[in-house]
């Protein structure tokens, strides 16, 4: 067990909650980043180093959500956000930025001859959604058991990671029509889902997945059932919709890419933006047209104050230049080398945990500690917090990503502090019986 105490090196932070809570609902304005008995808050980053409010600084292998894929303030993305803001904030007219980012983003694959740009990977995915039921002119969608997608009603269903084919939400108020209207299909289940979208096919406009939801473990999709899925939606009419907010990390022309599938349209967000707010539809010509208002009235209206903010736009093609095939293989060969050394780790202790992932993602999943009936979530709970104390900051969920600022340093100090933490993680449930 660590010699001090999570309360302990947090005092500023505790007190910052404080305050908080007086004027925040529960204290935040994100569940994700709330942590109890408090959450540490956030005072700077440098490269791959954040320091909180009691002036510590830890090894940052979240990146925000696995967001910042080069780390804090990387002095080229400071440089275009600066550049930018000093020409204007935003505007109620087109601007270049907008067109050379979707030139970036165009060339990155063969699929992506069209974007689209929101403010959000949720709104992201809601436009893509609505897009699939603007073209094929059908109100239902189908999405996998346990995928989570961002806040939008239609996607908010069945993405708390577990398997089942049941359509529920863990948001109170659902009304059931949404629930109605959106189908559950089994995930690496290539007949299972292929089944299930055949008996809806009629009245789907869409097939969204996430070729490595990482909700579910981080586990990513085969390449039979992503060709299943290919297969059945040429066949039916239904577009194949792949969410790869996160899991565009996965390959270097995305995530579906590199299982060997395409899908008619793509959702971006998070690397792509040089940690600005940012989410992108990106697909077919064909499909896209539903937001064209060229020729009249289009088929999907889509309006937005910040879309294709400029601000944004610039730090996303800095962002996609600095990441380039080189520096994407070398931080996925490092993400593979730090979930090599934690699944020692865990085998070393007798440990049932798993350690997934691919390319610069991993998520440790906990399962249990013999001799001790402390349950999952609660030893994840006890992994984050004891790698807060050992100097390195994942996911509350496991969940943890290498950013480019990071090399072989960085690795074999998290490898210590992961040996370390998962050490005092077992004595304490232990402890706890």
């Amino acid at each position: 067990m660590s010699a001090v105490t999570y309360e302990a090196v947090s005092t500023a932070s505790k007190e910052m909650y404080a305050r908080a809570r007086a004027v925040l609902p529960g204290g935040n304005s994100r569940t994700a980043v709330y942590n109890s008995p408090y959450p540490i808050y956030a005072a700077a980053g440098q490269g791959c180093r954040v320091v909180d409010l009691d002036g510590t600084s830890r090894l940052d292998f979240l990146g925000n959500s696995t967001t910042l894929v080069h780390g804090h303030a990387h002095p080229e993305i400071v440089a275009a956000i600066s550049e930018a803001a000093a020409r204007g904030t935003c505007f109620g007219l087109p601007t270049e930025a907008e067109v050379l980012f979707a030139e970036a983003l165009c060339a990155r694959s063969d699929a992506y001859e069209r974007a689209r740009f929101t403010s959000s990977g949720t709104e992201a995915v809601m436009m893509a959604v609505q897009a699939a039921r603007a073209h094929t002119g059908r109100p239902k969608i189908a999405k996998c058991a346990g995928s989570y997608h961002g806040a939008y009603d239609s996607v908010a269903v069945n993405n708390d990671g577990s398997g089942s084919l049941i359509s529920h939400s863990h948001t109170a108020g659902m009304p059931q029509a949404v629930l109605d209207n959106t189908i559950i299909i089994p995930f690496n289940d290539p007949e299972g889902a292929t089944e299930v979208l055949r008996a809806h096919a009629g009245e789907l406009a869409c097939a969204l997945i996430d070729p490595v939801p990482w909700r579910s473990g981080l586990v990513p999709a085969t390449a039979e059932y992503i060709a299943a899925l290919r297969a059945v939606c040429d066949e039916t009419g239904v577009l194949l919709v792949s969410d790869e907010v996160g899991s565009f990390r996965a390959g270097f022309h995305g995530a579906i890419d590199a299982i060997g599938g395409v899908a008619d349209l793509t959702v971006l967000g998070k690397v792509i933006g040089g940690g600005m707010p940012i989410g992108a539809v990106v697909g077919k010509a064909e499909v896209m047209a539903v937001f064209d208002p060229s020729e009249g009235k289009p088929k999907l209206p889509h309006s937005g104050s910040y879309n294709a903010n400029p601000v944004s736009m610039s730090a996303g093609v800095a962002s996609l230049r600095l990441l380039t095939e080189a520096e994407w293989k070398r931080i996925g060969g490092l993400g593979e080398q730090l979930r090599d050394t934690m699944r020692k780790t865990i085998a070393d202790n007798g440990l049932d945990w798993e350690v997934n992932g691919v390319e610069s993602l991993f998520r440790v999943v906990t399962g249990t500690v013999p001799d001790s009936s402390v349950n999952s979530a609660r030893l994840g709970h006890l992994l984050f917090q004891e790698l807060l104390l050992n100097g390195v900051l994942i996911g509350d969920s496991g969940l943890g990503c290498v950013s480019t600022p990071m090399g072989q340093q960085e690795v074999d100090t998290y490898a210590e502090a992961f040996d370390a933490a998962v050490g005092a993680v077992v004595e304490q449930a232990r402890a706890q019986g």
